[in-house]
């Protein structure tokens, strides 16, 4: 499955340890699922088409929970994706338009540009949060 540069995939729970130490200012946006899962697959596709936009807001990362179960329980992932926002290593709640949710997952409508929103949406908050 190809995978651009933009979008990383985590292979162990060190990789994922790692992309949550190594980024301080901007969202580390994870896709914990199935990577096999053609809903995981749309999901892996929306990130790509807008990881240039927001660059400078997020880093797109995704976490295959067959190859690494660790977080499954902690983070009940038994949805057939679930994305989560984290910032300075911590789940952050995101800004989805409507309401503020611990996480996105199959019942939220992702397109490029509501996925796009939510970032944005969610990366000011946290920047007006700093001052």
């Amino acid at each position: 499955r190809r995978m651009s540069s933009q979008v990383v995939q985590l292979a162990s729970a060190s990789d994922v340890d790692q992309a949550l130490i190594n980024e301080n200012d901007r969202l580390v946006v994870i896709r914990w699922g199935r990577d096999d899962d053609p809903l995981c697959e749309e999901v892996d596709e929306t990130m790509e088409k807008i990881s240039n936009t927001c660059i400078n807001m997020a880093v797109f990362c995704t976490v295959d929970i067959e190859e690494v179960p660790d977080f499954t329980v902690d983070h009940k992932l038994y949805d057939p994706y679930t994305l989560m926002f984290f910032h300075k290593r911590k789940a952050v709640k995101v800004n989805t338009g409507s309401s503020r949710e611990k996480y996105i997952d199959a019942l939220f409508e992702l397109t490029p540009t509501t996925l796009l929103k939510a970032v944005e949406a969610t990366y000011k908050r946290i920047q007006s949060k700093k001052r």
